[in-house]
């Protein structure tokens, strides 16, 4: 009994040491290890608002660093401050066309956590122009606007808005919306100005049809370079007559796609022609193709026979 007693005795004082010793031992190695984790965490939580930037010379930008605690510190470094300067509270000044990195360090007792931005300067743009002149949109479909910039390396970024939003909307990047059927006008708008001070800008047309219309209205506006004789004044302001003016009385219930786009395709060539004489202008458009043909082949003969 007694050695039985002993066993029991000896199990019981080891399992003792066993929760007194090895448990708080392992307890606060998972606390540290858990505190490590989180210092970790916060430590990659810590963000800049952007992590590259294209800047115009002359504008600045402030950096923003997310997530840091009250305690920390934040510094702000340039690579070349020639290229873009860089002050205590983070704001970057374009000096020179050029490239640059900006460092945000974070310093949060003993742990420092540098975070970078990429910087690209560039001219300011003096002019804009838009790809297209007219697009042709059915309802609730949308489209890109693309401008070109010069100069090439220019980092400006146009400003797009909508002569009618309520008609095609128009995005900060340049995506448009369908909304309602008519006709109105999208602009690009830089900062270079003109002789008079206002700002420089270009414009396109945005007419917005039935979608089973659209491609037929392409194809006749492709059909007819006549147009171009027109002064563009003027055949603006024909087309926002008639596509404002057909949205207005625009049937909700159509009786087929290919009816509805033959009527409007034939209504627009009638007014039209009722205006500007298309017939008169194709002529002439015609007769000026074949006298250019000509002159080019004069051309063409003389420098062979040379």
């Amino acid at each position: 009994m007694k050695k039985i007693f002993s066993i029991k005795g000896l199990i019981f004082l080891g399992l003792l040491l066993f929760f007194t010793a090895f448990i708080p031992l392992t307890q606060f190695g998972v606390n540290k290890a858990y505190a490590s984790s989180i210092e970790k965490e916060k430590k990659e939580d810590y963000r800049l608002n952007l992590k590259s930037i294209p800047l115009v010379k002359g504008k600045s930008f402030t950096l923003r660093v997310y997530n840091v605690s009250e305690n920390a510190k934040v510094s702000f470094k340039s690579a070349n401050t020639e290229i873009a300067s860089v002050n205590n509270d983070g704001t970057i000044v374009a000096n020179n066309v050029g490239f640059t990195t900006i460092t945000a360090t974070i310093e949060d007792g003993e742990n420092q956590t540098p975070l970078t931005c990429d910087v690209t300067v560039g001219p300011p743009a003096f002019s804009v122009k838009m790809t297209r002149s007219r697009i042709i949109l059915g309802l609730d479909n949308s489209d890109q606007l693309r401008v070109i910039l010069k100069p090439s390396n220019t980092t400006e970024v146009a400003r797009f808005s909508s002569y009618n939003s309520s008609i095609a909307s128009v995005s900060t990047g340049g995506r448009v919306i369908a909304k309602n059927i008519g006709l109105t006008y999208l602009f690009a708008e830089i900062d270079a100005t003109n002789l008079d001070g206002s700002r420089k800008f270009a414009a396109c047309t945005v007419i917005v049809t039935r979608p089973e219309d659209a491609p037929l209205l392409e194809n006749y506006f492709s059909d007819h370079p006549e147009m171009s004789l027109i002064s563009e004044a003027d055949l603006l302001s024909a087309l926002n007559e008639f596509f404002n003016k057909a949205s207005e009385v625009a049937p909700t219930v159509t009786p087929t796609a290919e009816a509805t786009s033959k009527s409007l395709v034939e209504a627009l060539d009638q007014f039209l022609n009722e205006k500007f004489d298309l017939a008169a202008k194709r002529k002439a458009w015609d007769e000026a193709i074949a006298k250019a043909m000509a002159n080019q082949a004069e051309v063409i003969i003389d420098s062979t026979a040379k």
